[in-house]
């Protein structure tokens, strides 16, 4: 997902222009609605189990392609606006879920090691997805828009892919092995 934001402000700032609180302003509803996703995700997880991590793969997978052609013009940047709060919402709720279900299934004391190597494999991730969707944005062109929409395709197969990988875990994975249940206000805490 860094690659998506880093592209789009990439975008915005040098191919078109817009200054950095201009850029900043337009993934605000990205940001905030992955927060309101990542809220979501343990009584989603918990309802819906694995599903989850599919459902929230394919809406990102369909963010990036449905950005690529608005993102051009001023009025498509606009109109534009609902795109990445969907994303960001299916970001929020596949990130919070993924990570519970990886830390759920491990065991003893190889939980402790297993929340360290988690947030390293995702920067590493990130590193080769930032890279990867550099270079088809890079990659020539005719115009910085089509460039975008190069990143953008690139983005949704991606996307698609995890989408796929997420599959198996709802066969192997039931509702009742996904986030734990959200906690109400009035239960004590340890």
């Amino acid at each position: 997902m860094p690659s998506f934001t880093y592209l789009l402000f990439l975008h915005l700032q040098s191919a078109l222009g817009y200054p950095a609180i201009s850029a900043a302003l337009m993934s605000a509803p990205f940001a905030t609605a992955a927060l309101l996703g990542s809220h979501a995700a343990p009584a989603l997880s918990h309802r819906l189990g694995p599903t989850v991590l599919t459902a929230a793969a394919l809406v990102l997978a369909g963010t990036a392609p449905a950005l690529a052609p608005l993102i051009g013009t001023e009025p498509g940047r606009q109109a534009a606006l609902p795109v990445p709060t969907a994303g960001g919402a299916a970001f929020g709720l596949f990130t919070t879920t993924v990570f519970a279900l990886v830390l759920t299934g491990a065991r003893g004391t190889a939980a402790g090691s297993m929340s360290g190597l988690l947030p390293t494999a995702q920067q590493l991730g990130e590193s080769i997805g930032v890279t990867a969707a550099g270079l088809a944005y890079y990659a020539p062109a005719d115009t910085a828009n089509t460039a975008f929409g190069h990143a953008m395709a690139y983005e949704a197969a991606i996307f698609m892919l995890t989408a796929l990988t997420a599959l198996p875990q709802r066969r192997t994975t039931g509702p009742t092995r996904s986030l734990p249940p959200p906690s109400s206000p009035t239960s004590p805490r340890a």
